[in-house]
């Protein structure tokens, strides 16, 4: 039977743990079958791109359908569609995830047999159910499915994992537990990974009756695919706007110096673009008489009235 016609939907898995484990594992697999090693970002941004999607319980089946009966064309413009909502949703993030969203949208966008692979990558994520699990907002909560998911496809290649770790969540949560977070404090988590123990702390502030968007996030990783899941996590887990990601050696200073200048720079740059689409817009109706009487003047040969 064709992918694109496949109704096989993993129903949700009582642990969420488990059924991210179960879709990692159907990721890892496709990918592997239909393209092999290396360019882990692909399957990552599609798993990514299907994250933000939350369409209500009784149409997740249906909406699962109509994404693997896309056509290969089809298929990379509702991804570059995704990832353009992402970068105007978040232009605060847009530096740490850029791995992820430039598989679409950079200057080297896959094309042909690679786009081939990410499809079927896609139909192996929402067949395993992918949507049940992310499209919960409770859910995306009780779980790190890209640690998962990143962790499986390195773990292919020992060479590739760089000694990185998924810490289980009942581990990250007993550990925010002991440690407690305060409403405005600042969290720092170096060598964050995917956020794990962000998202253990999230949940502790919201056991507590208290918003995660209270508290200011501070994390890297020496690892760019890491950071870049990390920062579709941020929104997952609904983290807030006082969100700081960076790439670089937790033991230097250097991050910290160069990730909030570029967030602070990439945020002055939207508003400059945004204030010249108002003034253009706010010039229209002038511009549109303008040409209005020229075009008179044009076909009364100029004279005056």
């Amino acid at each position: 039977m064709p992918e694109s016609r496949k109704r096989l939907r993993t129903p949700p898995h009582p642990d969420v743990d488990q059924h991210a484990h179960a879709i990692a594992e159907a990721v890892d697999a496709a990918w592997h079958r239909a393209h092999g090693y290396g360019h882990l970002e692909v399957p990552a941004s599609v798993v990514a791109a299907l994250s933000l999607l939350a369409p209500p319980v009784e149409e997740r089946d249906a909406a699962a359908d109509h994404i693997t009966g896309l056509s290969t064309e089809e298929f990379a413009a509702f991804m570059r569609h995704q990832w353009a909502a992402f970068i105007n949703l978040r232009l605060d993030l847009i530096n740490p995830v850029w791995p992820l969203a430039a598989v679409w949208h950079g200057e080297h966008a896959i094309t042909g047999t690679t786009v081939d692979a990410a499809r079927s990558a896609a139909c192996a994520a929402l067949t395993a159910g992918q949507l049940h699990l992310t499209g919960d907002r409770e859910t995306r909560w009780e779980t790190d499915l890209f640690g998962v998911l990143i962790t499986l496809m390195k773990g292919r290649n020992a060479r590739a994992a760089h000694g990185q770790y998924y810490t289980p969540s009942p581990i990250a949560q007993l550990m925010s537990h002991m440690l407690g977070i305060a409403d405005g404090e600042t969290i720092h988590e170096p060598a964050a990974g995917t956020g794990g123990m962000l998202r253990a702390a999230a949940q502790v502030m919201r056991e507590q009756g208290r918003s995660p968007a209270s508290a200011v996030w501070v994390a890297n990783d020496v690892d760019a695919l890491a950071v870049a899941c990390l920062a579709v996590n941020a929104v997952l887990w609904e983290l807030g706007t006082h969100v700081v990601i960076g790439v670089g050696d937790t033991l230097t200073e250097e991050w910290m110096k160069r990730a909030p200048a570029q967030r602070a720079e990439t945020i002055r740059i939207a508003d400059d673009m945004r204030r010249l689409r108002q003034m253009t817009h706010a010039f229209e109706p002038a511009q549109r008489l303008t040409d209005t009487v020229a075009h008179e003047q044009g076909d009364t040969g100029g004279e005056a009235a």
